[in-house]
């Protein structure tokens, strides 16, 4: 047994948590079987990281009252869907509609490949501090008013997924959170400030800093939901 589930499974042997989707599999001669076990744990006392998933920066994180944040840029993913979109559009008009399909594969194992190494890096950010619970913001705004006509519709939901299950394997709580003006609003104060580009402008109580951890800010200060992969 590996010792970062060793607490789910005594929880689950001492009837102190449910087990949920289950799947048994086979690797060669071996077999696996995977699940998730379902427990309440205390969050009171823990340390909140706030994250913002975005496309100028895809991801933006806090840890709330710990002076330490994470900002990834966007430009990486940007270029693979321009890329691939460039490919598509050409293979199309020629009529290689074969090709085209090939193109779409990669394009998103090139996304999740991403999304797989920014989910390991939010997690070995979170582990840093004492007793992390990870807070996301729900994303069902993201859509209504991304730009990214074919790739955000599935893109930021798998890099919150993968975020997800990566905390859960190391013993991390996940929390989503509500939306409501995360953006807009001063993570000191909770006045609505003004963004401009990167930077978040409120003259009352804060001169400036970046827009996207101002957001993650505000997530990190919120009460949230548990949530599972």
């Amino acid at each position: 047994m590996y010792d970062d589930i060793a607490d789910s499974v005594d929880r689950l042997v001492e009837g102190d948590a449910d087990k949920s989707r289950l799947q048994v599999y086979r690797r060669g001669d071996s077999w696996y079987c995977t699940f998730n076990a379902e427990y309440d744990t205390d969050t009171s006392n823990g340390t909140s990281i706030g994250v913002d998933i975005g496309e100028r920066h895809i991801l933006a994180a806090t840890a709330y009252d710990e002076d330490e944040s994470m900002l990834v840029s966007g430009d990486k993913a940007k270029y693979v869907r321009r890329k691939y979109r460039s490919l598509r559009d050409s293979l199309q008009q020629a009529g290689a509609l074969r090709a085209r399909n090939r193109v779409g594969d990669k394009e998103q194992r090139r996304i999740k490949d991403l999304n797989h190494k920014l989910s390991r890096r939010l997690i070995t950010f979170a582990e840093q501090f004492e007793n992390p619970v990870i807070k996301l913001k729900e994303l069902g705004g993201i859509r209504k008013n991304s730009s990214w006509s074919g790739i955000h519709s599935w893109h930021f939901y798998q890099l919150q997924q993968f975020i997800t299950y990566k905390a859960e394997r190391a013993g991390i709580s996940v929390e989503e959170v509500g939306p409501y003006r995360t953006s807009k609003l001063c993570s000191e104060c909770g006045s609505i400030g003004t963004r401009d580009e990167d930077h978040f402008l409120y003259s009352e109580c804060n001169p400036g800093r970046h827009a996207d951890l101002n957001a993650s800010e505000n997530i990190a200060q919120r009460e949230g939901e548990p949530c599972t992969a």
